[in-house]
Protein backbone atom coordinates (compact mmCIF):
# COMPACT_ATOMS: atom_id res chain seq x y z
CA UNK A 1 0.00 0.00 0.00
CA UNK A 2 1.33 3.11 -1.00
CA UNK A 3 1.41 6.21 1.99
CA UNK A 4 0.24 9.55 0.69
CA UNK A 5 4.14 10.97 1.78
CA UNK A 6 5.39 8.34 -0.41
CA UNK A 7 2.70 9.60 -3.64
CA UNK A 8 3.38 13.41 -2.68
CA UNK A 9 7.34 12.54 -3.31
CA UNK A 10 7.15 10.82 -6.59
CA UNK A 11 4.81 14.01 -7.18
CA UNK A 12 7.63 16.13 -6.18
CA UNK A 13 10.16 14.62 -8.01
CA UNK A 14 8.50 14.65 -11.32
CA UNK A 15 8.02 18.26 -10.90
CA UNK A 16 11.38 19.17 -9.87
CA UNK A 17 12.71 17.12 -13.11
CA UNK A 18 10.11 18.56 -15.02
CA UNK A 19 10.85 22.36 -14.04
CA UNK A 20 14.75 21.15 -14.32
CA UNK A 21 14.15 20.27 -18.34
CA UNK A 22 12.11 23.54 -18.52
CA UNK A 23 14.99 25.62 -17.10
CA UNK A 24 17.46 23.90 -19.16
CA UNK A 25 15.85 24.17 -22.22
CA UNK A 26 15.01 28.31 -21.71
CA UNK A 27 18.53 28.94 -20.48
CA UNK A 28 19.88 27.17 -23.87
CA UNK A 29 17.53 29.29 -26.17
CA UNK A 30 18.21 32.10 -24.32
CA UNK A 31 22.24 31.48 -24.66
CA UNK A 32 21.77 31.54 -28.06
CA UNK A 33 19.92 34.72 -28.93
CA UNK A 34 22.13 37.11 -28.15
CA UNK A 35 20.80 39.92 -30.50
CA UNK A 36 23.26 40.03 -33.15
CA UNK A 37 26.27 40.36 -30.42
CA UNK A 38 29.77 40.50 -31.34
CA UNK A 39 30.68 39.49 -27.85
CA UNK A 40 28.83 39.88 -24.57
CA UNK A 41 31.07 38.02 -21.86
CA UNK A 42 31.88 38.31 -18.24
CA UNK A 43 34.96 37.21 -16.62
CA UNK A 44 35.48 36.41 -12.83
CA UNK A 45 37.63 38.66 -10.65
CA UNK A 46 39.88 36.48 -7.79
CA UNK A 47 38.34 36.30 -5.02
CA UNK A 48 36.17 39.81 -5.51
CA UNK A 49 39.56 41.67 -4.86
CA UNK A 50 40.08 43.96 -8.61
CA UNK A 51 43.65 45.07 -8.05
CA UNK A 52 45.10 47.88 -10.69
CA UNK A 53 47.04 45.39 -11.81
CA UNK A 54 44.40 42.91 -12.86
CA UNK A 55 42.75 43.93 -16.44
CA UNK A 56 40.59 41.49 -18.07
CA UNK A 57 40.90 41.31 -21.41
CA UNK A 58 38.42 41.08 -24.68
CA UNK A 59 38.91 40.24 -28.47
CA UNK A 60 36.39 41.88 -30.54
CA UNK A 61 36.60 40.40 -34.25
CA UNK A 62 34.68 43.37 -36.21
CA UNK A 63 33.79 43.03 -40.36
CA UNK A 64 31.46 45.42 -41.01
CA UNK A 65 32.21 49.28 -40.48
CA UNK A 66 29.00 50.28 -41.57
CA UNK A 67 26.96 49.11 -38.63
CA UNK A 68 27.06 51.22 -35.57
CA UNK A 69 27.42 49.18 -32.42
CA UNK A 70 26.57 49.79 -28.48
CA UNK A 71 29.33 49.61 -26.61
CA UNK A 72 28.80 48.49 -23.29
CA UNK A 73 30.52 47.71 -20.28
CA UNK A 74 29.66 44.34 -18.04
CA UNK A 75 30.16 44.01 -13.67
CA UNK A 76 28.31 42.52 -11.14
CA UNK A 77 28.57 43.65 -7.64
CA UNK A 78 27.79 42.37 -4.01
CA UNK A 79 25.64 44.34 -1.73
CA UNK A 80 28.58 44.86 0.39
CA UNK A 81 29.84 47.29 -2.51
CA UNK A 82 30.84 50.12 -0.09
CA UNK A 83 30.49 53.24 -3.09
CA UNK A 84 27.56 54.48 -5.03
CA UNK A 85 29.85 54.51 -8.23
CA UNK A 86 32.33 52.94 -10.19
CA UNK A 87 35.70 54.50 -12.34
CA UNK A 88 36.75 52.70 -15.00
CA UNK A 89 39.50 53.00 -17.63
CA UNK A 90 38.50 51.47 -21.12
CA UNK A 91 41.79 50.74 -23.13
CA UNK A 92 40.89 50.17 -26.58
CA UNK A 93 44.13 48.77 -29.27
CA UNK A 94 43.03 48.71 -32.96
CA UNK A 95 43.80 46.56 -35.42
CA UNK A 96 46.59 49.00 -36.67
CA UNK A 97 47.93 48.75 -32.80
CA UNK A 98 46.51 52.46 -31.94
CA UNK A 99 45.76 52.99 -28.55
CA UNK A 100 43.18 55.08 -27.16
CA UNK A 101 42.06 55.40 -23.46
CA UNK A 102 38.99 56.74 -22.02
CA UNK A 103 37.79 56.85 -18.26
CA UNK A 104 34.39 56.26 -17.70
CA UNK A 105 32.56 56.85 -14.07
CA UNK A 106 29.06 54.47 -13.65
CA UNK A 107 26.89 54.75 -11.28
CA UNK A 108 25.56 51.59 -9.09
CA UNK A 109 23.10 53.22 -6.44
CA UNK A 110 20.68 55.75 -6.31
CA UNK A 111 20.96 58.44 -3.53
CA UNK A 112 19.09 56.52 -0.74
CA UNK A 113 21.76 53.61 -0.95
CA UNK A 114 19.60 51.43 -3.31
CA UNK A 115 21.43 49.21 -6.24
CA UNK A 116 20.36 50.22 -9.53
CA UNK A 117 21.49 46.84 -11.47
CA UNK A 118 19.27 44.00 -12.01
CA UNK A 119 19.88 41.46 -9.34
CA UNK A 120 18.56 40.33 -5.67
CA UNK A 121 19.79 38.96 -2.43
CA UNK A 122 23.56 39.62 -2.71
CA UNK A 123 24.71 40.23 -6.22
CA UNK A 124 24.00 42.89 -8.27
CA UNK A 125 24.49 42.80 -12.48
CA UNK A 126 24.97 46.54 -14.54
CA UNK A 127 24.94 46.40 -18.50
CA UNK A 128 25.42 49.74 -19.16
CA UNK A 129 26.81 51.58 -22.41
CA UNK A 130 29.57 54.26 -22.66
CA UNK A 131 29.29 54.91 -26.29
CA UNK A 132 26.44 54.01 -28.37
CA UNK A 133 25.53 54.57 -32.29
CA UNK A 134 30.14 53.78 -32.20
CA UNK A 135 31.70 52.93 -36.00
CA UNK A 136 34.51 51.30 -36.14
CA UNK A 137 37.12 52.54 -38.29
CA UNK A 138 38.82 49.79 -39.82
CA UNK A 139 37.89 45.68 -39.99
CA UNK A 140 40.08 43.54 -37.94
CA UNK A 141 40.62 42.49 -34.18
CA UNK A 142 40.29 45.07 -31.53
CA UNK A 143 40.95 44.80 -28.37
CA UNK A 144 39.35 46.03 -25.12
CA UNK A 145 41.06 46.27 -21.68
CA UNK A 146 39.18 47.27 -18.51
CA UNK A 147 41.07 48.55 -15.25
CA UNK A 148 39.66 49.86 -12.05
CA UNK A 149 40.43 52.87 -11.59
CA UNK A 150 39.30 53.82 -8.27
CA UNK A 151 41.01 54.44 -5.02
CA UNK A 152 41.19 51.42 -3.54
CA UNK A 153 43.58 48.44 -4.32
CA UNK A 154 42.10 46.41 -4.61
CA UNK A 155 38.75 47.10 -5.11
CA UNK A 156 36.69 45.18 -2.66
CA UNK A 157 33.09 43.53 -3.89
CA UNK A 158 33.57 43.22 -7.73
CA UNK A 159 32.51 39.67 -8.60
CA UNK A 160 32.53 39.62 -12.51
CA UNK A 161 33.86 41.99 -14.99
CA UNK A 162 32.47 42.21 -18.66
CA UNK A 163 32.59 43.53 -22.27
CA UNK A 164 29.50 43.77 -24.67
CA UNK A 165 29.49 44.33 -28.09
CA UNK A 166 26.27 44.75 -29.86
CA UNK A 167 24.22 46.53 -32.97
CA UNK A 168 22.50 49.41 -32.47
CA UNK A 169 18.68 48.78 -33.07
CA UNK A 170 17.24 49.27 -36.45
CA UNK A 171 14.78 52.18 -36.33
Amino acid sequence: METRSKRFGQGLRKHVWVWGMFILIGTLLLGSCNNGALIDEFKPIPNKRWSYNFMPTFRVHVLDTTKAYRLKVNFRLSADYRYSNLFLLIHQTTPTHQTHTKRVEFQVADQDGRWLGKGMGSLFTYQIAYYTNYHFPDTGVYQFKIEQNMRDNPLKEVSDVGFCVMPEPVQ
